[in-house]
């Protein structure tokens, strides 16, 4: 039984006698070594990897620096240049640019047209505000210009108003005339005869001013209060600048509006308790201003063709009104030797007060 079940000794493995130390580590230097290959394999190819980024990141900023320094050489060499050179080449730049500019837009009139007249909108309202001023009296020339004169049977004129091409005239007589102002050429047409010789130009004729319309009042209608004109005499006229109104004013103490063309009466106002002495328009308004021998000054609204209020302020009657395109004017008065500057809006007024009597020293001759 035992042999039966126990293998031949032909068949048994010869035993290898144990291997010493030395073979052992050769074993395992051998198994490590292999295993340590593909290990040093895969290192390797990261490292080849990581070198070639490496490289590459070299090779990026060798050529920033390369380029860097060729456009330092390049500054460098136009620095060596001049500056004269780069003025030039700046300056032919922006003609270029100039000229490609021109060239697509092209020379517009309409803007240069609308640009002059914002700026002519600009003074004219810059104008009408009493900002700008205009010296012409040295521009004018009254020797050398041309002028008429009417001669008519009436009393003494005592006011003239114009608003071209009408002028109107008041006088002691109760009268009020719109002229025609007809316009003087300067020098006529020179005549030439067949011979071809040129004749001095003749000097141009004097006309006399067109009388249109003739209003007179009546002194009987002093009384009569309902009467619409003038029952004494007339001293002052103003016309507003739109052509639309005429106003007078007189001793009967009224203020009378009119209708410039027809010279028909619109209105009457009795508010002044002495005469009316003067008359102005506030300039580009029909706004109104009255100066009288009671010592005040009105204002009145014409487009309503009503009052408006009284300035006080003078101590004796007042002489003359005048005013600009501001809401302000300048009254004169009399005894009271003084000039009033009314600011309406602000509701003050500036006194201008006049110095004495001048006292002339007589030298004594001995």
């Amino acid at each position: 039984m035992p042999a039966f079940f126990s293998t031949p000794s032909s068949l048994k493995k010869r035993k290898r006698p144990e291997e010493t130390g030395s073979s052992k580590r050769r074993n395992l230097s051998q198994t490590q070594s292999r295993r340590q290959k593909p290990e040093l394999k895969k290192l390797t190819r990261d490292e080849s990897i990581s070198g070639s980024d490496y490289e590459s990141d070299n090779n990026r900023e060798n050529r920033q620096a390369s380029d860097e320094l060729k456009s330092l050489d390049g500054e460098t060499s136009g620095d060596e240049e001049t500056a004269a050179e780069r003025r030039l080449k700046l300056a032919e730049r922006y003609l270029e640019n100039i000229r490609t500019e021109v060239d697509e837009v092209g020379f517009d009139a309409e803007e240069i047209d609308r640009d002059l007249i914002a700026e002519r909108l600009v003074e004219d309202v810059a104008e009408s505000k009493g900002l700008i001023y205009r010296k012409i009296a040295d521009t004018l020339n009254f020797q050398a210009t041309n002028h008429s004169w009417t001669k008519w049977n009436s009393d003494s004129v005592t006011s003239v108003a114009t608003c071209y091409p009408w002028a109107y005239t008041v006088t002691e007589d109760l009268t009020l005339i719109k002229w025609k102002i007809q316009d003087l050429p300067e020098n006529q047409w020179s005549l030439k005869s067949k011979k071809r010789r040129q004749i001095k130009p003749k000097p141009p004729p004097k006309r006399k001013l067109e009388q249109v319309i003739c209003v007179k009042g009546k002194r009987s209608k002093a009384k009569d209060e309902s009467y619409q004109g003038h029952s004494d005499k007339i001293l002052c006229v103003a016309a507003s600048q739109d052509g639309k109104f005429v106003v007078t004013g007189g001793k009967d103490r009224k203020i009378i509006v009119w209708d410039a063309e027809t010279l028909k009466c619109l209105r009457v106002f009795t508010h002044h308790r002495d005469w009316v002495t003067g008359l102005v328009f506030r300039r580009g308004t029909n706004q109104l201003y009255s100066s009288s021998k009671d010592r005040t000054v009105k204002i009145w609204s014409l487009n309503e063709l009503a009052y408006v209020e009284t300035l006080f302020g003078h101590q004796d009657e007042i002489v003359d009104i005048s005013a600009l395109a501001q809401e302000r004017c300048i009254s004169v008065g009399a005894r009271d030797r003084t000039a009033r500057l009314w600011k309406v809006a602000e509701e003050t007024q500036l006194v201008f007060r006049g110095g004495g009597g001048i006292e002339k020293k007589i030298k004594v001759q001995k």
